[in-house]
């Protein structure tokens, strides 16, 4: 038993270091395409590769235990989106998606070292999403529902929020353990893990959302208590909408 554990470490360590050594020609490709639509902002073809390059990052960076570059190209892939939606393909978006890239070629060489500490990159990563959002709040909405999540979205539509929707408690709570969000919308019930008790893991974690306003919206008819770390507890009527609105408005001036 112990062997056939040692060749499946052996096995996950040799597909890590493919990926390491693979991701600086990736790199390589992704500022070409990045640089084409700077030229030719209406060029589809390179914009598809680019979303599709960075995507795949982003599931392989999970893949492989690199959560910072799923962080990284979660951020990166909002940006390709959003700039996308705006037709704002430019010299602007060039040089943010640059520097995301840059931040990519970083975790490469950081990964690779005995102790990896990859702080120093969270804190530019944290500058690039700064001045990407500039004034718009960051949410996270935990909702196993499509036409609930939907609701959420159309209903905040008018404030100034970039808003991630997971219909999966422990994704979800792994992206609030490693990436800063401003708020949490959370659903009852949740693939894998419940509402109750992704709040629960997150108030007790050592992390950077661990004090972040939590909106529960529930059917529920009995009380939730008060050490279940929720800031508000909405019901599912017919003034979700409006009361959801009011929520985020409050939390946010936490």
């Amino acid at each position: 038993m112990t062997t056939n554990m040692e060749a499946f470490q052996a096995l996950l360590e040799g597909m890590r270091a493919d990926f390491l050594a693979e991701l600086p020609e990736r790199c390589d490709r992704c500022d070409d395409l990045i640089l084409t639509l700077e030229i030719s902002p209406n060029d589809r073809e390179a914009f598809n590769e680019l979303y599709r390059s960075v995507h795949s990052l982003k599931g392989s960076g999970g893949t492989h235990g690199l959560s910072i570059i799923t962080a990284l190209c979660h951020q990166l892939e909002s940006l390709i989106s959003e700039t996308d939606a705006r037709r704002g393909f430019g010299e602007v978006f060039a040089t943010r998606a640059l520097a995301y890239v840059d931040l990519l070629r970083q975790v490469e060489q950081v990964a690779r070292q005995t102790h990896p500490d990859c702080s120093a990159i969270e804190t530019e990563l944290e500058v690039l999403r700064q001045l990407t959002l500039q004034r718009r709040k960051a949410g996270l909405i935990a909702e196993s529902s499509i036409m609930m999540a939907g609701l959420y979205q159309k209903a905040l539509e008018t404030l100034p929020l970039q808003l991630t929707v997971i219909d999966n408690g422990l994704t979800a709570l792994g992206r609030l353990l490693h990436e800063p969000f401003d708020f949490v919308i959370v659903g009852g019930e949740l693939k894998e893990l419940n509402g109750m008790a992704l709040m629960a893991a997150l108030r007790t974690a050592q992390a950077r959302n661990q004090s972040i306003p939590a909106i529960l919206v529930s059917s529920r008819s009995d009380p939730i208590p008060n050490h279940a770390g929720f800031s508000a507890t909405l019901s599912r009527n017919q003034n979700l909408a409006s009361n959801l609105v009011a929520a985020v408005q409050a939390a946010l001036l936490t």
